[in-house]
């Protein structure tokens, strides 16, 4: 009992030194900004990734979700106080994942092309110097970009192949 007893002791002198120290000393203040992006006409933004210089990417709805379910959204860049729609690889929708120092944009795009499901084919792209260029795919119908590295270096995954009728490969 007596051996319980220094412990506790111990224990809460040692808090009450701790909670001593710490109320005296003062603590930095969390400093942001929280700003509106806006939208390329829709009614909401999903803001992916952000570089050093304050670049934006992600993407927007452009119209109100249709009776068909789709969204309707765009990738986009924002800089400058202002989002400028990327446009897609020839489908209704596409997304930006990442932008590295020199602005350079990847993401993935629908390209108008449906897969063995009949489902829009998504492919890859890079954006840069206002174009959009497909990055094609490993020999499946669909791929997708995850990040940029400051070399311009892209990542992602790709289907290799296309699937049978009854979805296999």
């Amino acid at each position: 009992m007596r051996r319980f007893l220094s412990l506790s002791l111990g224990a809460l002198l040692l808090a009450s030194i701790a909670v001593a120290s710490s109320g005296g000393a003062t603590q930095a203040e969390a400093r942001w900004v929280i700003t509106d992006l806006g939208t390329l006409g829709g009614s909401s933004s999903d803001a992916i990734d952000v570089n050093e210089r304050g670049q934006i990417v992600g993407s927007s709805q452009i119209t109100a979700t249709g009776d068909d379910g789709i969204q309707n959204v765009r990738a986009f860049l924002w800089q400058n106080g202002r989002m400028r729609g990327l446009g897609t690889l020839g489908g209704q929708e596409s997304v930006a994942t990442a932008v590295n120092e020199r602005g350079q944009v990847v993401g993935d795009s629908s390209t108008g092309v449906e897969n063995a499901e009949a489902q829009p084919s998504w492919h890859a792209f890079l954006w840069q110097e206002g174009k959009m260029r497909d990055l094609g795919t490993l020999g499946g119908p669909s791929s997708w970009a995850s990040d940029i590295n400051e070399r311009g270096q892209v990542v992602g995954w790709s289907d290799t192949r296309a699937k049978d009728e009854f979805g296999r490969p």
